[in-house]
């Protein structure tokens, strides 16, 4: 701590004795003081001194009710913590009969239990007439008066309310009161506050106000394009300042704090070049359901839901702080795998079905424990009771698993057994419960407790507006003071009337009590470090910002004369280091067991978008993850468009039989064909009853439709369905199945592949890397009976054939190939053979194992293509 830090309260401490009570407005002033008043003892000759009485008000209000409440009240009331009276205001909600319509009780409760907090510090008259000029304001006075009722019935005394009990009961002289009580860094102090010091200084007690002082400040402000390069500019100043001056003491003040911690964090280990809290540290805290140890106990305690997404599940099967996490990781990605590839988005886990026992058996027999646990318990329960039980039920799924934790999350462990502790309090004040109202309350618990791991003192320190207020520094840069943001929009509290806000000058009430409240703390910070930077920013998304009004005086800053050193973000010094080494590796061939390669003509087609896609998926294995979507996935609806039209054809087998066919029997053959599709390509619990039905409608309507244009064709009988036939291109034998071979009435063949998309064209087909191989595949299989081939395009906007013939074959959408522009005048011998050779030569080229990052077209080809991070093909380009 520097010497001017120390000077900066010289006068606090000179009126500092063993009989002074030291107040402040937080806990961080508190503990910093503590630690000034130490540094200060150590510069004396004295090796030991008695620890100052340094302290925030709540805590001394706390304190006198714990010294004085047996002797002073009788009978003694029970002083609520925070948990507690959010339960009752949240009880007092539940039950008032003209909230039935009330959506979000939590937080229209948490905003009720603000309201009174103002009125009781603001010493405003709940019953007042004014409370009923609004509905908001009328529901305030009917819940204050209830809660009011409630406490005085049970002896219930909450925060709010024990100033003015101490402060009456002062008088009786039963409350121990020190002879001195100073006040430092308190920017105001409400009606309520300003009466008890009253009462004190009435009971002899001397009560002064004394703040922080500096002698000489030099203020600057400086603009930056946005808060991105804010706060960036910010972290390489705290930098480069501690760098300059290793003894010094930074302060950072970030007025959106609370809303942009983490990239802050981000921000600061990057320029720093570590995550280290020795040289900088974040003091605002997160809330507790925010660390993922914590996250994973919730999430966990959820599983008495029995129904869970599967996205909930994924997350489970990946977390760390369940029994067995590490001796099944690989287990638990591959059941992972294989419930997103089922495409189930509601999992029961009360019973584990045969893929958990197969996969993952030491998870299974857990969750075997767990749903047995909660079988044996009552469904109605204290929340002491509850405590165990969930604590119980943790413990059988191995929470918080086997591996050692780090500091952080040992801390954080500690913090879970005080939420379950706080949560046994709440039987003061409510009766028994449920699970699913115990969970809700444990939830709201961690939601509200924010949490910060201890760390050691650093030097650079990363704050939020109100806790740096009266904190000296060596150095302070304050963002956020754009014309927008400082001062703040009032924002009066919906229940307590708009006009009492007003005239009182109560927080947020109005643009004026804003203004003046900003100016103060303004004024404060010019006083609390020598050197003081105030920046904004030019805009903030597509909206233009100026400085505020209350920096427009001091002198600009310009950014070149901070002087900074360069600095460079970690994806542009791994960027930079690209050249470091460079290793092609880029062949990778078949050994002869592997010439029958798996993957079909769905290879060459890989190949030719970009050989190390097709490396990477066909021989590495590296496909994405199926994302579950609620009903039928794309591809499960053309499987199931795919299963109808075979079915259908095996049973019409040709034109003629179809023509015959009344349309009451047809519809029924659709009808059945649909439900035999639909049985055999989705899983029984996957889709409800609505939705099959809409399901059933959709395809009838489908098929009829395209039944109709197979009507208007010419003669044809069906040769095949799904023929399964096998085709060697060089060294690679290819196993493949042809949707239809039709036999048109020359006694030829043309076949057919169906396609429940309409993004069809048939320039895919030709060129030296043709994006769709299939069709053209299938015509080298029998070259001298391929009359023509053809897309079945069954699409609800447009049913259509897309192909290309030897001849005219008198079907719409077919042409023949010498009506094609992309044939370049080949006959249809030449075409084939034209293909025979584009598709060996990639047939070669996956045989020899060419995997080199050649997209056809990156801007079509990259554009969804899940391989980027493997391939690294965006640092191909600058």
């Amino acid at each position: 701590m520097t010497k001017s830090s120390l000077s900066s309260y010289d006068l606090l401490f000179q009126q500092f004795d063993s009989h002074t009570t030291l107040l402040t407005p937080n806990r961080r002033l508190s503990a910093y003081l503590h630690q000034v008043f130490k540094d200060r003892q150590r510069e004396q000759p004295s090796s030991c001194w008695s620890t100052p009485d340094i302290l925030p008000l709540t805590s001394w209000l706390e304190r006198l009710w714990q010294q004085s409440v047996c002797q002073t009240f009788k009978p003694a009331p029970t002083l609520l913590s925070a948990s507690q009276t959010d339960t009752v205001w949240e009880t007092i909600l539940k039950h008032d009969k003209e909230n039935e319509a009330l959506l979000q009780l939590s937080e229209t409760a948490d905003m009720a239990q603000s309201a009174w907090r103002l009125i009781k510090e603001w010493q405003l008259n709940f019953k007042d007439a004014s409370f009923l000029t609004t509905p908001d304001t009328a529901a305030m006075q009917r819940w204050a008066t209830h809660f009011t009722q409630t406490c005085h019935e049970k002896q219930w005394l909450d925060a709010a309310c024990l100033p003015e009990r101490l402060a009456e009961k002062m008088l009786s002289g039963d409350i121990h009161l020190p002879e001195k009580i100073l006040l430092t860094g308190f920017t105001e102090l409400p009606p309520q506050h300003q009466q008890l010091f009253s009462r004190c200084r009435e009971m002899g007690t001397t009560v002064t106000s004394v703040n922080q002082t500096l002698p000489h400040s030099n203020h600057r402000r400086l603009n930056l394009a946005d808060q991105e390069s804010e706060i960036l500019t910010l972290a390489r100043w705290a930098k480069a300042t501690l760098t300059q001056h290793p003894e010094a003491s930074i302060g950072c003040v970030i007025q959106t704090l609370d809303k942009t911690r983490d990239r802050v964090w981000q921000i600061f280990s990057e320029v720093f070049e570590t995550t280290d809290s020795r040289l900088f540290n974040m003091t605002a805290g997160k809330s507790l359901s925010r660390y993922p140890l914590i996250h994973t106990a919730l999430v966990l305690l959820n599983l008495h839901q029995r129904s869970l997404s599967t996205q909930t599940v994924s997350y489970l099967l990946s977390s760390p702080f369940i029994g067995e996490a590490e001796q099944e990781q690989m287990a638990r990605s591959m059941l992972d795998h294989h419930i997103r590839k089922t495409n189930i988005n509601q999992i029961d886990l009360s019973e584990p079905n045969d893929a958990i026992k197969t996969y993952c058996p030491k998870l299974a027999k857990r969750l075997q424990d767990f749903f047995i646990c909660l079988h044996q318990t009552d469904s109605l329960q204290s929340f002491q009771a509850w405590a165990k039980t969930f604590h119980d039920c943790l413990t059988l799924l191995g929470f918080p698993g086997e591996r050692s934790l780090n500091s952080a999350e040992y801390q954080t462990v500690e913090q879970w057994l005080t939420l379950l502790n706080e949560l046994m309090t709440l039987d003061h004040v409510a009766g028994a419960v449920n699970f699913k109202q115990a969970l809700h309350h444990l939830n709201k618990l961690a939601a509200k407790r924010s949490f910060q791991p201890k760390t050691p003192d650093a030097p650079v320190q990363v704050l939020g507006l109100l806790e740096a207020a009266a904190l000296p520094f060596d150095y302070l840069w304050v963002t956020g003071m754009d014309d927008m943001s400082w001062p703040e929009q009032a924002r009066p509290n919906p229940f307590i009337p708009k006009r009492l806000q007003r005239d009182l000058n109560m927080p947020h009430g109005s643009a004026e009590r804003e203004l003046a409240f900003c100016q103060q703390l303004t004024a404060q910070f010019k006083q609390s470090a020598p050197h003081v930077i105030f920046s904004h920013t030019d805009k903030q998304d597509e909206l233009a910002l100026e400085a505020s009004a209350l920096i427009l005086d001091l002198p600009t800053q310009r950014l070149m004369d901070l002087a900074l050193p360069p600095f460079q973000s970690i994806n542009d010094i791994v960027y930079d280091s690209k050249q470091l080494e460079s290793l092609l590796d880029n062949t990778v061939p078949i050994s002869v067991t592997d010439s029958k390669t798996p993957g079909g003509v769905n290879l060459l087609k890989l190949q030719a978008l970009c050989p190390f896609k097709a490396f990477a998926e066909s021989r590495l294995h590296a496909k994405a993850l199926h994302a579950p979507l609620p009903g039928l996935r794309p591809k499960d609806r053309g499987n199931t468009l795919h299963k109808c039209l075979e079915l259908l054809w095996n049973t019409l087998q040709d034109q003629a039989t179809l023509l015959q066919m009344e349309d009451e029997t047809l519809n029924q053959l659709i009808e059945r064909c649909i439900l035999n599709a639909l049985a055999e390509e989705t899983p029984p619990h996957h889709l409800n009853t609505h939705y099959l039905m809409l399901e059933k409608s959709r395809l009838h309507q489908l098929l009829s439709r395209w039944l109709a244009l197979e009507k208007k064709r010419p003669a044809f009988k069906v040769l095949a369905n799904e023929a399964a036939i096998q085709y060697t291109l060089g060294h690679l034998t290819l196993s493949v199945k042809i949707d239809r071979i039709d036999e048109i009435d020359s006694g030829k063949k043309l076949i057919i592949d169906y396609k429940s998309g309409k993004n069809n064209q048939l320039h895919h087909w030709f060129g030296a890397r043709p994006e769709e191989p299939q069709l053209p595949f299938y015509a080298l299989t029998d070259t001298h009976q391929v009359a023509g081939i053809t897309y079945a395009q069954v699409h609800t906007a447009n049913c259509v054939f897309k192909g290309i013939s030897q001849e005219t074959l008198d079907i719409d959408g077919i042409k023949p190939l010498s009506d094609v522009n992309m044939a370049e005048s080949l006959s249809w011998p030449e075409q084939l053979t034209a293909w025979k050779t584009v598709l060996t030569h990639l047939s070669d080229q996956i045989y020899q194992g060419v995997a080199d990052v050649d997209p056809k077209d990156p801007g079509q080809t990259c554009t969804h293509c899940h391989l980027k991070s493997l391939c690294r093909i965006n640092e191909a380009f600058p």
